[in-house]
């Protein structure tokens, strides 16, 4: 009698672990998480920012705004607001302060978010934080010089999980803000769809079980309304990554919405230079959507 996959077309934990394991899929892991450190360290030595703005009680709530540095500015300005990954259990906002570096650099404003980690809190208080995150972060624009009809939501592996949860959140009924209060979406190298993370290592921290892991995949939790979106990943990342673009870009475009998907000859970690410097691609594609608002 044949044995049933454990999950999709994967017969073991070993073939879903392979899928996952994102530090394997590049040669020296240790390098890019250091780099990423040391350059995030060096921008912010020279950034104009307001660091650590509290948004709720606990010490990981908070997040870090990234100014425009040189002439005056008048009148507001478009933001990003970013969210990390790390699979929902490592890293902080100031691993990736360099991702602001390009965009301030034309004039821009970016925030990045710290959350809370697993095992110290689970997934559905980590979006419970995001949400909170970005309440705050728009309730205090003014702060900023940021002009609300021009917002990005950003995010990055687990982050991009963010961003489709802050897509899906009601923001008039929960928050008395507009109903849809950005005018675009990035997400990069998602993981939307959480029920094969169950069979992973990574289960020691996140703890799901399958009904936790449906309940918090939003891979197939499409808003009535949403901005325009991008999303993108890496041709160097693994088949499950592309997947899991693939299929909420289709998601999102079968329910009327507006979306670019982009598959980039980078991996997992790389794809961010893009951002970083101001210039690439995903720094181009969250300036053209500043400018669709």
């Amino acid at each position: 009698m044949a044995v049933p996959p454990l999950y999709r077309d994967f017969a073991t934990v070993a073939d879903v672990e392979k899928m996952y394991d994102i530090e394997a899929t590049v040669p020296d892991f240790g390098a890019y998480a250091q780099d990423f450190v040391l350059r995030s360290a060096a921008y912010r030595e020279q950034a104009v920012a307001m660091l650590d703005v509290q948004f709720g009680p606990t010490l990981e709530e908070t997040y870090d705004v990234f100014l425009p540095s040189g002439s005056e500015q008048h009148g507001t300005r478009p933001a990003l607001f970013f969210v990390h990954g790390g699979y929902w259990r490592a890293t902080t906002s100031k691993v990736w302060s360099y991702i602001a570096k390009g965009l301030t650099e034309r004039g821009y404003v970016v925030a990045i978010e710290n959350y809370a980690l697993c095992p110290t809190v689970t997934i559905a208080e980590i979006m419970r934080q995001h949400r909170a995150a970005y309440a705050h972060f728009h309730t205090h624009l003014s702060a900023y010089g940021v002009d609300s009809n021009r917002i990005v939501i950003g995010g990055h592996s687990a982050g991009g999980h963010a961003v489709a949860t802050l897509l899906t959140t009601d923001w008039a009924g929960d928050y008395a803000l507009p109903a849809v209060p950005f005018a675009g979406a990035l997400a990069v190298s998602s993981v939307v769809d959480l029920r094969p993370l169950r069979y992973t290592f990574l289960n020691s921290d996140l703890r799901l079980d399958a009904s936790s892991a449906a309940e918090l995949s939003l891979h197939d939790h499409i808003p009535d309304q949403a901005p325009p979106t991008v999303i993108a990943y890496g041709s160097r990342e693994t088949p499950e990554f592309e997947r899991q673009s693939a299929e909420y870009a289709a998601a999102l475009d079968q329910r009327g919405h507006t979306v670019d998907l982009h598959r980039m000859d980078n991996n997992h970690f790389d794809i961010l230079d893009t951002l970083a410097d101001g210039q690439g691609l995903l720094a181009r594609e969250v300036v053209r959507l500043f400018d669709m608002a």
